[in-house]
This record gives C-alpha cells, sequence and structure tokens, in this order.
C-alpha cells in the first residue's frame, strides 16, 4: 500500500515512525519543516493524568507514556519531572477536582487533592483559591526536537519524508484516494492520512469530509525572571496556566491560555492566527498567583491553535471516503498522545484495532 501522511509536526512524525515499521510504502509531506508550527508552539508537556478521568483515556495515555519512556530512555533527548497543578476558583470545580484525585489515586498513579493553604509549599498564592489537584509525575520535553527523533527514525526504516512541501489537492478515483497533489510534485497514495492540526479541517475539505472540529487560540507569552521558578505547571479553572522554564528556555515561565473546550471554538485561518492584544500585559499580572513572577519582564510572545472536539477526545480512523484517514482534534493533548495515536492509525490500517478505540476515537461516533 501507498500511504502518504500530511503533516511533519509531532502526530504525523510519531505516526510515520510506526508505520515504517510495515511493509508499507510511507512518505511523509510537510508544508515547512519537521515541528516547526504548532507542535513549536505548544508548551511540550507530557500529562500522564486528566480531570475526570476515564479508565480508557487513563490506559490510553499510559500507552503514550510507555513510548515516551522508552525513547527518552535510549535517545539523548531528555524530559523534565514537574507536575501540574489544577487549581480550583469555585467550590464546584474543587469537588471535580477532589473526585479526579480519588480516582487517580485508586487507578494506581500518584495524585492528590490539595485544601487551598497547602498551595503555598507548591509556589503558589492561595488566596482567592479553593484548591487544587497535583499530579507530581507529569514532565516537560522539547516537542520540535522529539517530532524530528520520530521523523529521523521513520527516515531509517525507509519512510520518505519531504519538507517544504505543501499539498495543493487530493485526489480521487471512483470515490477512493489515488494521489496528492503538492507544490513540488504528486506522489501515488491508497491512503491519506491527515495529521495536520489546525489546517485539518482545511484538508478534509479537499475530499469533502466533514467533521466536528474547532480551533481555539492558544497565545503564549515568555516571562524572563532572575530566579527560577519552583512550582509545578499551573493551571487555573479560568483557563490561564504558568510553564516553568530553564535552560535554553530562558529562566521563568511561559504564560499561556488552555482553552480546549468545543463551545469556545470556532474556525480560524491558523497562518492568521495572532496574539490577541494585551496577552502580554495580563500575563503579567499572573505574579499575584505565582508570586515569584513578580519582577519578571516579557521576553517573547507567539500563538498556537488548538483543534478541539465535541468530547475532548481525538478523531482517529477511516473517514467515508476510501482511503482517507484521519488522526486530528487533539485537543491540546497532541503532545501526550501522539504515539498512542500513531498506533491507533496502524490498527485502523492493519484492520487491528481494538473496539474499545474504535468505538472510542473513530470519525463515525459523532
Amino acid at each position: 500500500m501507498d500511504i502518504v501522511i500530511v503533516g511533519g509536526g509531532i502526530v504525523g512524525t510519531a505516526i510515520a515512525a510506526r508505520l515504517g515499521e510495515t511493509e508499507h510504502d510511507v512518505a511523509l509531506v510537510e508544508r515547512s519543516g519537521i515541528g516547526t508550527e504548532t507542535t513549536a508552539a505548544s508548551a511540550g508537556i507530557l500529562m500522564e493524568t486528566v480531570i475526570d478521568p476515564t479508565p480508557f483515556d487513563l490506559r490510553f495515555r499510559e500507552r503514550a507514556r510507555s513510548v515516551y519512556d522508552d525513547l527518552f530512555e535510549r535517545s539523548p533527548l531528555e524530559s523534565t519531572r514537574v507536575g501540574v497543578l489544577y487549581v480550583a476558583e469555585t467550590a464546584t470545580f474543587a469537588d471535580r477536582l477532589e473526585e479526579s484525585a480519588a480516582t487517580l489515586s485508586d487507578r494506581g498513579l500518584e495524585a492528590s487533592y490539595l485544601p487551598a493553604d497547602e498551595l503555598s509549599r507548591l509556589g503558589v498564592d492561595p488566596d482567592g483559591f479553593v484548591g487544587g489537584l497535583y499530579t507530581p509525575n507529569d514532565a516537560l520535553c522539547d516537542p520540535t526536537a522529539v517530532a524530528n527523533w520520530f521523523a529521523d527514525c521513520a527516515r531509517q526504516t525507509g519512510v520518505e519524508v519531504r519538507t517544504e512541501a505543501a499539498v495543493t489537492d487530493i485526489v480521487l478515483s471512483e470515490g477512493a484516494v489515488s494521489s496528492v497533489e503538492t507544490d513540488t510534485g504528486r506522489l501515488d497514495a491508497d491512503c491519506v492520512i491527515n495529521a495536520t492540526g489546525p489546517w485539518a479541517p482545511a484538508v478534509n475539505e479537499l475530499v469533502d469530509v466533514s467533521l466536528p472540529l474547532r480551533q481555539t487560540l492558544g497565545p503564549m507569552v515568555a516571562l524572563e525572571s532572575d530566579d527560577p521558578i519552583e512550582s509545578p505547571v499551573t493551571i487555573l479553572e479560568s483557563k490561564r496556566y504558568v510553564r516553568p522554564t530553564g535552560g535554553a528556555d530562558g529562566t521563568g515561565a511561559w504564560v499561556g491560555e488552555y482553552r480546549t473546550g468545543y463551545d469556545d471554538g470556532q474556525r480560524y485561518d491558523p497562518d492568521e492566527a495572532a496574539v490577541p492584544d494585551g496577552f502580554a500585559d495580563s500575563a503579567r499580572a499572573l505574579a499575584t498567583v505565582v508570586p515569584a513572577l513578580e519582577d519578571a519582564s516579557v521576553a517573547d510572545e507567539w500563538v498556537g491553535l488548538r483543534t478541539v472536539t465535541p468530547d475532548g477526545r481525538p478523531i482517529v480512523g477511516e473517514t467515508n471516503v476510501d482511503g482517507f484517514v484521519v488522526a486530528c482534534g487533539m485537543t491540546g493533548q497532541g503532545i501526550t498522545l501522539a504515539p498512542a495515536v500513531a498506533d491507533v492509525v496502524y490498527g485502523v490500517l492493519e484492520e487491528d484495532l481494538a473496539g474499545e478505540s474504535r468505538d472510542r476515537l473513530s470519525p463515525d461516533r459523532f
């Protein structure tokens, strides 16, 4: 089978690395460089847990985590364990966090609910907060480096990786995929896999596939401070978050907005997305939450887009167009879930996909 993967971010490259182990002829096309767009704009958080966890969601994350554990053990890439602290500003959300902590603990994961007066030991001013869910094993990584590692692994197994090649059309023959047109040439294809992140709706439209995908803005501001931020990634109920930085990223933190709700989304042009006016100033105001940022200054700002789905899970599987497979709608979890998504794509193509994964992730669930 001739397979063309469209998209060279962390999801597309993870799929390429996984499919490179098969007998198929696989090519990956990316309009710019590997991991230089949405992947590079992300916070690079590997999240072991989730609020309101279900057994499936936790197993799916563990599936990805096992790949990452092996990757960081056998490669020069590194991850940094920092943990995540979800902070409740209302009693209702605090109840959800407390229930989530109990569920996670029952599943054997390290998680605890902290009343407000204990937040200060994690570098968070407790004023105005009700409590928090702390999961200490979440980690940070360089997602662009990981995407390039996946791409290198794919090349070593014979996958053709084409960069600076934008897809202009997907050609159908008798209702099935037959080729992919790019601005650098044509590729024969029995199967096309759409792993283009926020460009996924536009690629779907090339073959008249309609899926419930929306996008939310992910603005980010880099703050520099004199001293390291000794806090976990802190995610507020009101959707702002603080992600500590160090090393090549500079001492300080990235402050972003973590909106993953389908109702918050709309359709954006990924090439025109911009940081909202005033976001940098409002980001500095989070020094009232993480006091270590009090004297921090703005060093940079950028924006990414999250592609979100109604149930918060990715859409992975074959569509109603024969040979057209999607791996999109990561809902802010593309870095975390990429290897598990790659496994599902493998299962789809090899007709060896567990029923639960098909039911929870396939396009026809909506």
